[in-house]
């Protein structure tokens, strides 16, 4: 730099003037030397101050970060799932601001969303030259694992540990309190992706329990705490004509098929009073070590206890084998037939107006008689959102465009759309009366309103303003938590959407307090890794599925079967999974 270089020529000179001192006349008294020395010192002190000065005036000792320095001009093409919702990719209003910002040349090559991946791959494999950029927003950091092995995605460790290129990353990571470098880095200790990541505690906890209010009341019982209370408040619902239909009809659990952490909750609500069943794959973690919670004695218990609900037609036997879609019509059914289901909440399950809505209340998790009551708690990690592949000739200004995509106002338009159209942070908010507005969670300030979100996201109309969720990005809690509701001079229907809303944020808040201490979020795996538990886990999985059904209907017996079922896991495999888990929750824990 230009201040380092007029630092040393000054100091250089300093050091010339003191040895010419030095050969001078020999009867010069120390005095002189002395005096002339300190003379020379300050003068030199003087000139570097001075240079010091200057180098700040001018901005020469550090140069601004440019990042048009690297992206002008560079054209960059995007792999992308299609949707047909988005009127046209390259024209979209979302990428003419990245080419305006950055002077680059966006170009999207769209892929049938149904088979995006193995069209990929098939490039992959074939050696096809890659497209730049690959966007999603959905995949597990784990889902594109054989692309790296393949040596397909550009590391870009050595970006993130850059301010300057990964300055919105960070600054995400700060907002959002989760380390994105750390949640995204694999198990070679090397970062390929770019975050997705939208913070929203209620998706923390979604699986829960809704029970039907007014046939609590009609029965005259308290709301159960306890698993045992569940079972009599269930048995007592199932011996009373509570809709008036003369028919024993009443359902007193329901649900759909039995699959996983995901698609059964009113199986992994029950169980939870026993041992922690939340898990996608029924994995539990104790002081650090990895086990199935399908392998315990408390899950024995809990398969005990739930199987007098199907005993005595608490739950019908048909929920172990309908489909999601055939429960929700049911639950949806103009007649009052369900007494409790599982669900991430009543309206979005059934589309049932909002005065049957607010009469269903979200029951906590049930303690079981060794105490334990554990809600769903999945901690928020960051999904993929872009990688960039090793045949992009222009890598840090791929990587500045995603970086930028990560920014906290290019997510939210990502996801809301438009600013100035579709959204506005509050202090630009288009309504009348700020007053009639409240934050959707209280406890914090209102950042951003959408206008008539609900038309935006989940209508079908084409639009061209943002990529609906698609490619990276971060938002924190003050972005969803903060976004404006309106509190005042409301219809009845809206009134009741805000009593049912306040109800939920009360509900996901109280159930916080009933996670367990450990569970796996992350466990970095390398691709041999993946390979060799692939086959275990699919087997795994149906085998344990086949044989929770099996007991829970009689065609096995708990405890004369129990042996056996667990010896056929062994034979599967599941010590050597759980020692591979182990090593990759090891690796980030």
């Amino acid at each position: 730099m230009k201040f380092k270089k007029i630092v040393a020529m000054l100091l250089s000179c300093s050091m010339i003037a003191a040895m010419v001192t030095g050969c001078g006349n020999s009867e010069s008294s120390s005095e002189e030397k002395e005096a002339s020395a300190v003379v020379e010192s300050t003068e030199a002190a003087e000139s570097v101050a001075a240079a010091e000065t200057q180098a700040a005036e001018t901005g020469s000792e550090s140069e601004e970060f440019d990042p048009r320095s690297i992206t002008e001009g560079v054209k960059l093409t995007i792999a992308i799932p299609d949707n047909t919702r988005i009127i046209d990719w390259n024209t979209n209003e979302e990428t003419l601001m990245v080419e305006e910002k950055f002077g680059v040349d966006l170009e999207f090559i769209s892929f049938p969303a149904a088979d995006f991946e193995q069209k990929i791959n098939v490039m992959i494999m074939g050696g096809d030259e890659l497209p730049d950029i690959i966007f999603n927003g959905s995949k597990s950091a784990a889902d594109w694992s054989g692309w790296i092995a393949e040596e397909a995605l550009l590391p870009l460790t050595e970006y993130y540990n850059d301010p300057n290129m990964a300055s919105n990353i960070m600054e995400g990571s700060e907002l959002t309190g989760i380390d994105m470098a750390a949640a995204l880095t694999m198990a070679d200790g090397e970062i390929y992706y770019f975050p997705a990541f939208g913070a929203s505690p209620n998706a923390e906890v979604y699986s829960r329990l809704w029970y039907y209010e007014p046939w609590l009341e009609a029965i005259g019982m308290d709301v159960p705490t306890t698993t045992e209370e569940f079972y009599e408040v269930c048995k007592k619902v199932s011996e009373t004509d509570l809709n008036g239909n003369g028919k024993k009809d009443e359902i007193a659990l329901g649900g759909d098929l039995l699959g996983g952490g995901d698609t059964d909750g009113w199986f992994t609500c029950l169980m939870s009073g026993f041992v922690y069943a939340h898990d996608k794959e029924y994995r539990i973690v104790e002081d650090g070590k990895v086990g199935y919670a399908y392998t315990t004695d408390e899950w024995k218990e809990g398969l005990k206890y739930i199987k007098r609900f199907f005993d005595e037609g608490l739950i019908p036997m048909e929920t172990l084998t309908q489909s999601q879609d055939q429960w929700k019509a049911q639950l949806a059914a103009e007649e009052q037939t369900v007494f409790c289901f599982n669900g991430w909440e009543p309206f979005s399950a059934t589309n049932k107006a909002y005065d049957w809505v607010v009469d269903n209340d979200c029951l906590m998790p049930l303690e079981g008689p060794e105490g334990e009551a554990y809600a769903m708690y999945r901690p928020g990690t960051p999904k993929i959102g872009a990688a960039i592949t090793v045949d992009c000739e222009n890598p840090e200004a791929a990587f500045l465009v995603c970086d930028y995509l990560c920014s906290e106002e290019m997510t939210i338009t990502k996801r809301w759309g438009k600013r100035g159209e579709n959204w506005d942070y509050w202090d630009e908010a288009q309504v009348e009366n700020k007053e009639d507005y409240s934050a959707y969670d209280s406890t914090k300030d209102i950042y951003i309103i959408a206008y008539d979100d609900d038309s935006f996201w989940s209508g079908s109309e084409p639009t061209n303003v943002c990529y609906l969720g698609y490619g990276p990005g971060i938002y924190s809690d003050r972005v969803f938590g903060g976004r404006a509701v309106k509190t005042g001079n409301l219809t009845d229907d809206e009134a009741l959407k805000l009593q049912f809303d306040n109800e939920v944020i009360s509900a996901y808040t109280e159930l916080h307090n009933y996670s367990p201490a450990e569970v796996i979020d992350y466990a970095p795996l390398t691709t041999d890794e993946n390979q060799e538990i692939s086959e275990i886990k699919a087997n795994l999985a149906n085998y344990v599925n086949e044989m929770t059904g099996a007991f829970l209907t009689g065609n096995k017996d708990i405890d004369a079967d129990w042996d056996a079922y667990i010896q056929e896991l062994e034979k599967i495999g599941y010590k050597t999974a759980l020692e591979i888990y182990q090593v990759g929750y090891d690796r980030v824990h």
